[in-house]
């Protein structure tokens, strides 16, 4: 199943107003990007050609910031004219979305669900929403549910409980809600429309415990500085694949030259403890590089053979292991699919270890080229770098691997 993703980001944001007084809530800024950036890139590197933007409110930042796309995937603005609530927006936008089932997503809530799971979830059914488990919290409404569908909805209430509530994610079928949502412009999706429907029709719901944050309010907004900083957001575990550029991120940089052998080889400062935090944190690590000093005949593939043997040599002496070193010996100009900013390299490490999923990937390098190669293959992309270049349009920047591995230091 295809499906198109809708973000409701017209809301005013009126909790968070003295913190961004000139701009819609989604485009809080939060370690260094728009809040509304964390979630198109989930969307895009998880397939999503096309995703709707509700906007209302100050809508001209949004338009003016993202355009008319991320990555490979088109984005649409649908404005609201006057404020629908959540419900008359999402009425109002898919009537102008073709498409039989659409994804539903709230601008200033993040969920870090896997959407081919949700939409396997939601095969056949009318309304499928997304259900995260919280404790010891009274700020939301608790939602019952029995053999997978919705039993009911409870108030929000001064009691500190633990459950599970409607993380604002939804996969809905066109159709069905068009012909059961109520007749008035402006409604509340949540209130007037889901608190109802349910005692007439069956809703599914699709659980998981994977990392949420509403930036509502002024806490969790200061909260997700941190945890978007240091990627936590991003829930990564043994089942996430690494992916290293060589010169500049493992070892040093010769200027203008090639390194050709092994005493032209030297390690970056701190890169053996950075390599042996990110061993423990990631179920594989796989180095991919350019290396058309073999294409010039400035070195041949049985030198950089040579230097890849000490590199993993010297690596095992620290009990690190990398998985794989991929080379692309071709010169620029022939503009090889094995060469990056092309993906070549990528696919052939898919292809030798097939449990690498590249939107549970990230790729860290110190060049346009390694950027663009983790965005071409649907990847995370980190950036080292001591002065950073925003028009790399990078999704993370560290100074060094070893910055990098302190995002998960023990």
């Amino acid at each position: 199943m295809n499906v198109p993703a809708l973000i409701l980001a017209g809301g005013l944001g009126t909790r968070l107003r003295h913190l961004i007084p000139d701009l819609p809530k989604p485009m809080a800024n939060v370690a260094g990007s728009p809040f509304l950036y964390y979630i198109l890139k989930h969307l895009q590197i998880q397939g999503i050609k096309d995703i709707y933007i509700s906007v209302g409110y100050k809508s001209e930042k949004i338009q003016e910031y993202f355009g008319n796309y991320f990555h490979s995937s088109f984005l649409h603005y649908i404005k609201e004219e006057e404020p629908l609530g959540t419900g008359g927006a999402i009425s109002y936008a898919i009537q102008q979305i073709n498409a039989d089932n659409i994804l539903i997503i709230n601008g200033d809530t993040f969920l870090n669900f896997d959407l081919n799971q949700f939409i396997q979830a939601h095969q056949n059914e009318n309304l499928t929403l997304l259900l995260k488990y919280v404790q010891q919290s009274n700020r939301y409404g608790f939602v019952d549910f029995e053999n997978q569908y919705v039993q009911g909805f409870s108030e929000k209430s001064e009691e500190i409980r633990n459950g599970w509530i409607n993380a604002g994610v939804y996969l809905m079928n066109k159709k069905f809600f068009l012909s059961t949502a109520p007749q008035q412009k402006v409604f509340s999706f949540e209130k007037d429309y889901l608190e109802k429907i349910y005692t007439r029709y069956p809703i599914k719901v699709f659980t998981i415990n994977k990392y949420f944050i509403d930036i509502g309010v002024p806490e969790d907004y200061e909260r997700a500085q941190k945890d978007f900083s240091e990627l936590k957001y991003l829930d990564i575990n043994s089942e996430w694949t690494l992916f290293l550029d060589r010169d500049g991120v493992i070892n040093q940089k010769l200027d203008k030259d090639y390194v050709k052998t092994i005493e032209e080889f030297h390690f970056m400062e701190n890169v053996i403890p950075a390599l042996k935090v990110l061993r423990k944190k990631f179920g594989r690590i796989i180095v991919v590089t350019n290396q058309q000093g073999i294409g010039k005949k400035i070195m041949t593939e049985r030198d950089l053979d040579t230097i890849h043997q000490y590199l993993l040599s010297e690596l095992k002496k620290e009990n690190i292991e990398i998985d794989k070193i991929y080379f692309a010996p071709q010169l620029e100009q022939e503009n090889s699919i094995m060469r990056k900013p092309h993906i070549g390299m990528a696919l052939k490490a898919k292809e030798d270890f097939p449990e690498i999923q590249f939107h549970q990937s990230i790729m860290v390098g110190d060049s346009l080229s390694d950027i663009q190669f983790a965005h071409n293959a649907g990847m995370y992309s980190v950036y080292l770098s001591s002065a950073p270049e925003k028009y790399f349009n990078y999704d993370f920047t560290f100074r060094s691997l070893f910055d990098f591995s302190k995002c998960f230091a023990e």
